[in-house]
């Protein structure tokens, strides 16, 4: 019996410890690091010759002290979604914290709660080449220790990324350019499955410049054509990008929205919130088209900027046709096998 309570005492005790000291979940440490970089990405043009203050804004909202870290790197796109891919370094040279080249790797400490505004200095030599720079000033956060402030130890860390597309330009003069880089439509589709179709963009101009157009789908006899207005995703200069798209039944859902914004306000909904939340769930890159039944030709019109291609899709019940067609030797193959089985 003195045994078994003695397991039991060592059991509780096992447990006491592990809730006590048991290890910081991940759940639990992305909580603790909460660093907030406002803004993540930034435009900006600049004169050659010329300076401009760009504003970066810092607020430490986790748990405990951080040991900001900040460096410069260049960065590239995926070339499909813009998803940005950081690189080891960067070489420019135009672009400094207070305007001094030393405080890059330099660190400093932000307290919880703490803001801070970090003034970057942008100036071009005169004779700076007509160009867009790709930069991300980069936070390296380190989370202190409990002890001390000056304590190397770390419990966890993380990389947080303020993007800067800089552009080198003697005005202010839009030279971005987009065109049709492919347009992804069948050439024949099933009735009863319906067509899928995607669309690519390329900015052969020298600076960003926003997705601007359309994809209307036509089908006699329908009077009126189908419409996808297009999002306006910046695409870089010498860049190339999947557009992304809502129909014009999803945009008059968000017009409705709009309407009850008063509304969800004031029974304590985050409106903005619920907005962009809906905003991402219907904008795609992959396009389906579906109806209860689709036959005959359907037009697609792509148009970006000044840039137009259409592509037509035809439309036919293959499936109930290919149906059609085994029925006659499946059934002729029904009566061979019934014979055979009777003799």
């Amino acid at each position: 019996m003195s045994l078994k309570l003695s397991n039991l005492v060592t059991l509780l005790l096992n447990l006491f410890l592990f809730l006590v000291i048991k290890p910081i979940s991940p759940a639990q440490a992305a909580s603790s690091l909460d660093l907030k970089v406002f803004p993540p990405t930034a435009y900006l043009a600049v004169k050659p010759g010329a300076a401009i203050n760009h504003e970066v804004k810092l607020k430490n909202d986790g748990l405990y002290t951080l040991e900001i870290t900040p460096v410069l790197v260049d960065f590239k796109t995926d070339e499909r979604s813009g998803q940005v891919i950081l690189q080891q370094k960067s070489d420019f040279k135009h672009l400094n914290l207070d305007g001094d080249p030393e405080k890059w790797g330099r660190s400093f400490v932000l307290k919880p709660s703490e803001e801070q505004n970090l003034n970057f200095v942008i100036a071009f030599p005169s004779d700076a080449a007509f160009a867009e720079h790709r930069l991300a000033i980069l936070f390296q956060a380190r989370q202190l220790s409990y002890a001390s402030v000056s304590n190397s130890d770390t419990l966890i860390s993380a990389v947080l990324a303020s993007n800067v597309i800089l552009l080198a330009s003697p005005d202010e003069q839009n030279r971005g350019e987009l065109i049709i880089e492919e347009f992804k439509v069948p050439r024949v589709a099933d009735s009863f499955v319906g067509f899928n179709f995607s669309a690519m963009v390329r900015n052969i101009g020298i600076n960003a410049v926003p997705i601007d157009g359309h994809i209307k789908i036509s089908h006699w006899p329908s009077p009126s054509p189908e419409i996808y207005e297009l999002y306006p995703d910046m695409v870089l200069a010498d860049d190339k990008r999947l557009v992304r798209a809502m129909s014009e039944a999803e945009l008059s859902e968000i017009e409705a929205l709009e309407q009850q914004k008063e509304v969800l306000t004031a029974s304590g909904e985050n409106f903005e919130a619920l907005k962009a939340d809906f905003i991402r769930q219907k904008l795609r890159t992959n396009f389906f088209y579906k109806k209860a039944f689709l036959i005959g030709a359907y037009d697609l019109e792509l148009k970006v900027g000044d840039d137009i291609l259409q592509k037509r899709v035809v439309v036919l019940p293959f499936s109930a046709l290919a149906i059609a067609m085994l029925l006659p030797p499946l059934f002729w193959l029904a009566n061979l096998l019934s014979k055979s089985l009777k003799k």
